[in-house]
């Protein structure tokens, strides 16, 4: 390893993705970027290195580790049991076929050259043993997966309660998926009490929303500034809910 790549900021110079990430400000939204940065700051370690950071990364509980997988896994994360984070982290090739994939294939943007080097270094992952056709198979394998959870007869159900969020917030369109970060979402359509009283009960709805929209994008992007909360509000007629699969 270079003198260059010893020089990294010392949250990059620490051991892993965890602390690669960890050390960074934010909120626990969506953010490729974020996510490109500790990919490559993960595999600028050793492999007992890496091992020991996706260790601590499954059983980590912080918004960096809630940003990581917002990110990597987006709306895929509505049909996944709770233990996901444990599964995906369980060995490199899981994660690198599964997080690591599902992000390629959600940002194609991130390619072989733009992770295989730092701070101007060439070969990154070249010296993570990470070839250009392993990544390859990896974004193909995250877009196949991606395809085959989402068309999945048992996450059905999980669609119908997708679809009726998307007719009580913003008329049907997909204005949330900017609005409220993937963990949110998730924790709501999975929880039928809190799910009925939010296609039912207005102030319900309103005091969700403010309590988990992303702050950060809906101050920069003016949001509610000029339309309410209660304007992005339309009626749901609903009778039982769509039955999640145990």
């Amino acid at each position: 390893m270079s003198m260059r790549m010893r020089s990294f900021p010392r949250f990059f110079a620490i051991a892993g993705l965890l602390v690669a990430l960890g050390g960074l400000p934010g909120c626990a939204g969506v953010d490729p970027g974020l996510v490109h940065g500790g990919i490559k700051a993960h595999f600028s370690r050793t492999p007992e290195e890496r091992k020991a950071a996706l260790a601590e990364f499954a059983k980590a509980d912080n918004w960096a580790n809630t940003a990581f997988w917002n990110t990597a896994m987006g709306e895929a994360m509505f049909y996944l049991p709770d233990d996901f984070r444990t599964t995906f982290t369980r060995d490199e090739d899981t994660f690198i076929n599964y997080a690591f994939g599902a992000y390629l294939a959600q940002y194609p943007e991130a390619t072989y050259e733009s992770l295989n080097s730092w701070l101007g270094e060439i070969g990154l992952l070249e010296q993570a043993g990470i070839t250009r056709e392993r990544l390859e198979y990896a974004r193909g394998f995250g877009r196949i997966w991606l395809k085959n959870l989402a068309e999945d007869p048992k996450n059905r159900p999980m669609k119908e309660r997708l679809a009726l969020f998307k007719q009580r917030f913003g008329a049907g369109s997909d204005s949330y998926k900017r609005i409220f970060p993937p963990h949110r979402m998730r924790t709501l359509l999975r929880d039928d009490a809190a799910l009925t009283a939010f296609l039912t009960d207005d102030a319900y709805a309103a005091n969700w929303v403010e309590q988990n929209r992303d702050i950060n994008t809906t101050t920069r992007d003016r949001t509610f500034d000029y339309k309410s909360i209660q304007d992005f509000l339309s009626p749901v007629t609903i009778g039982i809910l769509p039955g999640l699969a145990s």
